[in-house]
C-alpha cells in the first residue's frame, strides 16, 4: 500500500508538468480520409472522419507518454520515504532510490514491459480510430433517425418504418 501511495503521490505532482511540456508535432497529411472509408462522403460525414486523430499523431502521443513515463519513473522517492519514516536509518542506496527503481524491484524487465504496454495500447487506438472513421456515417444517419422520431413522437405521430438504406443509394 505504502508503494502504492508513493507512486500515486509522484505522479500526481509530475504530471501536470509533463504534460503542458508534451508537444505533439504537426502532423502532414491530417487532413487525409483513411482509405478504409468509402467515398463519396457526405460533408458533415468528412468533417467528423478529419476531426479523428491519425495514426501518426496517435503515435507522437504515444511517444509523448513514454518520455513522460521515464520521467515519472525518475523521481527520487528516497527523501519522501525517509521523511515519511523519520526514525528509521536508511542506506544511501535507498535515500536515492527514484520510483522506477522501486516499482521494478522484482521485475527487471518492467520499463521495457510499460513500453511495450504504451506501443500496444497507441496501436490500439490507432485502429480503433480508423474502424470509427468507416463507422461514422452510419451513427451519424442512426442519431438523426433517432432525432426524427423523438420528434415525430413528440408532436404525437405514428413511428416510421427505418429506412436502412442510404438515401444517396436511390
Amino acid at each position: 500500500m505504502r508503494k502504492f501511495l508513493l507512486a500515486a503521490m509522484a505522479v500526481s505532482l509530475a504530471a501536470p508538468v509533463f504534460a503542458e511540456q508534451a508537444q505533439i508535432p504537426e502532423v502532414p497529411n491530417a487532413d487525409r480520409v483513411p482509405e478504409s472509408v468509402e467515398a463519396p462522403l457526405d460533408p458533415r460525414d468528412e468533417a467528423i472522419i478529419r476531426s479523428m486523430p491519425q495514426q501518426r499523431e496517435i503515435e507522437a502521443v504515444g511517444d509523448a507518454v513514454d518520455r513522460t513515463l521515464d520521467a515519472v519513473l525518475d523521481v527520487p522517492i528516497g527523501p519522501i520515504v525517509e521523511a515519511a519514516n523519520p526514525g528509521k536509518r536508511m542506506s544511501r542506496r535507498e535515500r536515492e532510490e527514484t520510483l522506477g527503481d522501486r516499482a521494478g524491484r522484482d521485475d527487471p524487465y518492467f520499463r521495457d514491459r510499460m513500453r511495450d504496454q504504451i506501443a500496444i495500447a497507441s496501436v490500439a487506438v490507432g485502429v480503433l480510430a480508423e474502424q470509427m472513421a468507416v463507422m461514422a456515417p452510419v451513427f451519424r444517419r442512426t442519431l438523426e433517425d433517432v432525432e426524427r422520431r423523438v420528434e415525430d413522437a413528440a408532436r404525437g405521430l405514428p413511428p416510421r418504418d427505418y429506412d436502412r438504406r442510404d438515401p444517396r443509394d436511390d
